[in-house]
């Protein structure tokens, strides 16, 4: 490929997760121009990678102008777009990472041989491109059947296989001494440990509260073998104050005096970051150090958690969670959950100060990262033998997946799938999965027959208009009654609608072929999925 257009315009974390792709991306296609659309203020972060060719950053606000009517017919040719040649080239291919209106307009309006992700063409549509991009649109409203790191979904957007890139983001010397220079002027002491802490988050609602920060902290200066950074922005500078005085021992604040690219030179100076889920904790992972996650509210450990080897996260799981964005519980009882005695055995564990990860906490989990044989990256039980109903429905959606992605089994999750297997929640789980894509099977061969009368009637030497009406009639009452019954298979029901919606726009006879031909996709679907579930029941 000679030129490749890539965009995402999410926040600071899902851009700095965007790396592994970006970097893999320039390995395979060493002489493409590669552009990268990003938001201003979030892409600084990436200076200095050396990924791409060209970095386009727009202002949040245009892109959501983008999903105004006037403002889509008048495309291109209209400010700030018409400022960057670039959206009036031709692509080989474009990669859409995000998930909103703006960016699927840019999507549909910059040309290309090939598209992937989310586009839009006429109003009310949302098209996806890729069976990963529909994997993923799906996930968002069924997200304890997934167990697939958002940097691995974001390579198969792309059309790549996941495999392992750790250490994505490269830190130039000049930087590390910046670094070196800001610790050491802000009080670090030669020859203890450094453990950062990020209390704030984008949304604090996922944020961790300063009283159990502050024990956290204490615990660990009381040894007397490590310093605390205080990680955060200007705007942290209130909370960050707050938080030195309940410490009460001396610590490197650097709140707001580390800039962009000096953050990820600052990170990998510390043995560990203990932060919320929020943009720190996937710099530091992208530098290679350690990271302890805190997650709970909207917050959820297998799809947004730090991309890497032996990251640990500890996540809260009530029956409530995770938190929806758009219904979340004002009283925050899942916080509660997690114990700041929990955070610091877990961190003295980290450091090598305890030889045993702490003792269970009700409600509270803890997973570790690893990368699979596959090439893809799953967070798997500390203690295998305390495994959620939560992991338990990731676990099975993952199966379920990998078998119909065609992805190759991995010793690790197929041993504790041998563990887990006969137990009532987990068969409980696999059958009434099992039950529901029953539901759809029938109905999506049914769809295949008619579809395949339909076309042949148009094919045939005297079509019959009745006969085309009645078959017609039928496919559009089974659409919809399969609409229906795919709300009872979650996420694989989920991508099923999206994969139906997946076509181009077209009348008779030619959409005749294309609807054989969608049916025929989907009847291979469910084929895959009932094999994979087949073998997990032993059959």
């Amino acid at each position: 490929m000679k030129n490749i257009l890539l965009l995402q315009l999410n926040r600071l974390g899902d851009l700095v997760q965007t790396l592994p792709l970006l970097r893999r991306m320039r390995r395979e296609n060493p002489d493409a121009k590669i552009v990268l659309v990003a938001l201003e203020g979030f892409s600084g972060i990436l200076g200095e990678c050396g990924y791409f060719d060209t970095l386009i950053a727009i202002p949040q606000r245009d892109m959501e102008a983008l999903g105004i009517p006037e403002r889509q017919a008048a495309f291109p040719g209209l400010a700030p777009f018409d400022a960057h040649p670039e959206f009036r080239q031709s692509y080989d291919l474009i990669v859409n990472l995000t998930n909103d209106l703006g960016s699927a307009i840019l999507c549909e309006k910059v040309q290309a041989v090939r598209k992937l992700g989310r586009i839009h063409t006429y109003e009310g549509e949302m098209r996806l491109l890729g069976p990963w991009s529909k994997y993923m649109f799906s996930m968002v409203n069924h997200r304890v059947e997934n167990l697939f790191n958002i940097v691995d979904i974001q390579m198969g957007i792309a059309g790549m296989t996941p495999a392992p890139e750790p250490r994505s983001m490269p830190v130039a010397r000049v930087r590390k001494e910046e670094a070196a220079a800001l610790l050491a002027a802000n009080g670090r002491r030669p020859g203890r440990m450094l453990i950062a802490l990020q209390t704030a988050a984008s949304d604090l609602h996922r944020a961790w509260s300063l009283e159990n920060f502050s024990a956290v902290a204490q615990s660990l200066l009381a040894n007397g073998y490590a310093d605390i950074a205080l990680m955060g922005d200007a705007k942290d500078r209130e909370r960050a104050e707050k938080l030195a005085g309940m410490i009460g021992m001396p610590i490197l604040d650097l709140t707001g005096k580390t800039t962009l690219l000096q953050l990820p030179a600052v990170l990998q100076a510390c043995d560990l970051l203990i932060s919320n889920d929020t943009g720190t904790i996937h710099i530091a992972a992208a530098v290679g150090t350690p990271t302890l996650g805190l997650y709970f509210s909207t917050a959820y450990y297998s799809e947004t958690a730090p991309y890497g080897d032996n990251h640990i996260v500890l996540q809260v799981e009530i029956p409530c969670a995770p938190c929806h964005t758009i219904s979340r519980c004002p009283v925050q009882i899942c916080r509660d959950h997690l114990k700041h005695e929990a955070v610091s055995e877990t961190a003295f564990w980290m450091l090598g100060a305890r030889k045993e990860p702490p003792v269970a906490y009700p409600n509270l989990s803890m997973y570790r990262s690893r990368f699979l044989s596959n090439g893809s990256l799953a967070y798997l039980p500390v203690r295998p033998e305390l495994a959620t109903a939560h992991f338990l429905s990731g676990l099975l959606g993952r199966m379920l997946w990998e078998g119909a992605l065609g992805m190759d089994r991995d010793p690790a999750t197929e041993t504790l799938w041998q563990r887990v297997r006969g137990l009532k929640e987990w068969e409980g789980k696999r059958e009434r999965m099992s039950s529901a894509l029953a539901g759809l099977g029938g109905p999506f061969r049914e769809g295949l027959d008619l579809a395949e009368r339909l076309r042949a009637e148009f094919e045939s030497e005297t079509p019959g208009r009745e006969r085309i009406i009645v078959l017609h009639e039928n496919l559009t009452r089974l659409g919809k009654s399969m609409a229906s019954a795919s709300l009872a298979a979650g996420l694989c029901g989920s991508f099923l609608k999206f994969e139906m919606m997946d076509m181009d726009f077209a009348t008779y006879p030619a959409l005749a072929e294309i609807l054989e031909e969608k049916y025929r996709m989907l009847a291979e679907w469910m084929e895959r999925f009932e094999s994979t579930l087949a073998r997990l029941s032993g059959g």
